[in-house]
């Protein structure tokens, strides 16, 4: 069995829990003895007037397990509170999904409910468990561009193009470039080979995230086909639509939830949890480690079923992680983890370009290097969303000067920690 990894040292970005978050999940998710040991930890050495982002999400689950664990304490209050916020605006997300399903369904664009939205349906069945900011759903890749153009013409428009690790777009704008929402005609085909989903909003601000792949990263035009063949059909207010079996959900929900992420996304374990205590006959663990071995996606899931087993005692047979143990990993593999589950660096910067390329190569075929090289950048500028090459060169200083900062001053922060223990 792969040896899982331990509490991550910082709440504010990542992917891997913290000793607290780990406390917290457990109370959250656990039963008995375990679960009332974990709460009383967790209660006595937080300050919930810092509590990180992704430690809130999980309020609801907290007040949920509390109460089913027969737990009485004046912060339920606080738990319930965000329940039922989150009940309410859940209520209203669900109240708008159907209408857009029925255009969908009206022009014959399949629709497939991803993330917070199938899983709430699904599997968590309380609109007050799982906090949502906006809708997921999956469309065939040769459909994207038709269900762009049906968007638009309902009224919905882009947001910018999104770019890791990047939020200073005022300071930017100072500079001379203000990052603009992508229009229609931005929607290529080289851009639906990059990137895999792209956020719409609507007047009422409500967003969807449009996916036309379902994992992150470089995807050809045809490596969801297993997804669509494996999906059971499901319906929202009558509307026909598709979500993923619980197998492929486990591992969206782990592949996605194993990357770097501002907010830490801890919530991924408690999504996989709920899967597999819903549909733990269901989940077909050979068709799990195929999938893992044709998408390339043995380092993150290896890990994340590892923590899950370790830490949450969720039953993943010990087959299934001697098995991925065996796998052989590239060294692209290997960097592409490494890049996709850490702060971004001053060197990531230059691997993400690496591997970009490298996609990039393989597309254009058996085009001259030099011309490779030297049509590299309008090709960046075009997926990254940019109007002009000179903002690209800004892009990549400003982010490299960026990211020096960040290092040194996160190094300042670590040294000042064990400072009074040299």
């Amino acid at each position: 069995m792969n040896i899982p990894k331990g509490d991550a040292k910082n709440n504010y970005g990542g992917c891997w829990p913290t000793k607290e978050q780990r406390l917290l999940l457990q109370a959250s998710l656990l039963q008995g003895n375990v679960a009332t040991d974990a709460w009383l930890t967790w209660k006595s050495t937080v300050d919930l007037n810092n509590i990180d982002p992704g430690s809130y999400r999980l309020f609801p689950l907290l007040y949920f397990n509390l109460r089913l664990n027969g737990i009485e304490d004046p912060l339920m209050n606080i738990f319930q509170w965000v329940y039922r916020n989150t009940l309410n605006n859940n209520r209203m997300l669900f109240q708008k999904i159907p209408e857009l399903l029925n255009c969908f369904y009206n022009e014959g664009i399949q629709i497939m409910l991803l993330k917070g939205a199938s899983l709430t349906l699904l599997y968590y069945r309380d609109y007050g468990l799982r906090p949502m900011i906006d809708v997921d759903m999956l469309v065939h890749t040769e459909k994207a561009l038709d269900a762009i153009k049906l968007l638009t013409k309902l009224g919905w428009r882009s947001t910018i193009t999104p770019l890791k690790g990047f939020t200073k777009i005022g300071f930017l704008s100072k500079l001379g470039w203000t990052p603009k929402e992508r229009q229609f005609e931005d929607f290529s085909k080289e851009y639906f080979s990059v990137r895999h989903a792209h956020d719409f909003i609507n007047p009422e601000k409500f967003t969807i995230d449009l996916h036309w792949h379902l994992l992150q990263g470089y995807n050809e035009v045809n490596a969801d086909l297993d997804f669509w063949d494996g999906a059971a059909s499901t319906r929202v207010d009558n509307i026909p639509a598709v979500a993923l079996n619980p197998t492929d959900l486990l591992l969206h929900v782990c592949a996605h939830g194993v990357r770097w992420n501002p907010v830490p996304p801890i919530r991924w374990i408690a999504d996989a949890i709920t899967i597999v205590n819903k549909a733990q006959e269901e989940i077909n663990w050979d068709r799990m480690i195929a999938l893992v071995k044709r998408h390339r996606l043995i380092l993150p899931i290896k890990e994340a079923l590892s923590y899950l087993k370790a830490f949450l005692l969720v039953p993943v047979p010990e087959t299934v992680l001697d098995e991925l143990q065996t796998f052989s990993i590239s060294k692209t593999e290997f960097f592409e983890y490494r890049v996709r589950t850490r702060s971004p660096g001053v060197l990531d910067g230059l691997l993400e370009l690496h591997l970009l390329y490298g996609f990039y190569s393989r597309q254009i075929g058996e085009a001259n290097i030099l011309r490779k090289i030297v049509m590299f950048p309008k090709f960046l500028q075009h997926v990254f969303g940019m109007d002009r090459l000179w903002h690209l060169i800004l892009y990549v200083l400003f982010e490299f000067i960026r990211r020096i900062i960040q290092n040194m001053t996160s190094f300042k922060q670590g040294f000042q920690k064990i400072l009074p223990n040299l």
